[in-house]
């Protein structure tokens, strides 16, 4: 089954006992003159303020999700309608479903006793050694210098305009160079654009493997079920500024809290009974 419908039914799951909250707002960055959203994210926001981030930059972006937002009665909708979007062939309703399944996700986990980790560090637990051979799905820019000198560094990249960037690290669009990275970290990005289980499947089986970006605020039991080990996002903690800010364009990293959540602390999941999609 994808990911996508994966992650439907384990929203499905986890709101059947609660009321479900409506979408009270769907909020877009501004557009830059040439067109392109002037930030990479948006949100959606249910009515007891949980807030699900979804991305901005794919190919005619801000058109195409306002004419589905004005084509679909989505403010008052029920956020768990708007989830089951992330099934949709169309890319705008895919990427607002992809959103309510965070929001929806966000309201999962403040109604739950299990308590985020809202102080991690930016590699989530997968520090690399001296000698290790690390893979990056993503150009994570500011993850590189965290890399250690004496560890080597292989970016996979989309985007062939990343393979003219130079530093101590090989930038390729061939996934197949993952098979001898470890640890692996991999962009958020691939839960919208449907690459998440090819990744996976060129990383070898024991590879450690993080998911990282503020569209991974998901509930992560599909992502461990690929033997991902590990996910690194955000939730927003200032509601009203986060809104002002992302609303005018300016940066809003100050609104939220980065958080994550590892395989083996997360209830009902474990290392050793954890299914592995790569096995």
């Amino acid at each position: 089954m994808s990911f996508n419908q994966d992650l439907i039914d384990a929203i499905e799951a986890a709101c059947q006992d609660n009321n479900v909250p409506a979408v009270s707002g769907i909020h877009l960055p501004p557009v830059r003159a040439d067109g392109t959203p002037c930030k990479k994210f948006g949100a959606i926001e249910l009515a007891d303020g949980s807030c699900g981030f979804f991305p901005t930059h794919f190919d005619n972006a801000l058109p195409a999700l306002h004419g589905a937002i004005e084509s679909v009665p989505i403010l008052g909708y029920c956020a768990l309608s708007l989830a089951q979007e992330f099934a949709s062939k169309n890319a705008a309703l895919c990427t607002l479903g992809l959103g309510a399944c965070n929001a929806l996700s966000q309201h999962h986990f403040a109604n739950t006793p299990h308590q985020l980790d809202l102080a991690p560090d930016p590699l989530v637990g997968l520090h690399p050694r001296s000698g290790d051979h690390v893979g990056m799905v993503g150009f994570f820019r500011p993850l590189l210098d965290l890399v250690p000198d004496e560890a080597s560094l292989t970016i996979i990249e989309q985007d062939a305009r990343f393979l003219g960037e130079v530093g101590r690290f090989t930038v390729t669009l061939d996934l197949a160079q993952l098979k001898d990275c470890n640890p692996v970290f991999i962009t958020a990005l691939t839960l919208l654009n449907g690459t998440l289980d090819e990744v996976l499947s060129h990383c070898s089986t024991s590879a450690r493997i993080a998911v990282i970006g503020p569209t991974a605020s998901c509930l992560p039991e599909p992502l461990f079920a690929r033997g991902v080990e590990a996910v690194g996002s955000a939730r927003v903690v200032r509601l009203t500024h986060f809104r002002e800010k992302l609303l005018a364009g300016q940066p809003w990293a100050k609104t939220v809290a980065k958080y994550c959540i590892h395989r083996d602390q997360y209830p009902g999941v474990g290392h050793d009974n954890a299914p592995n999609a790569k096995q």
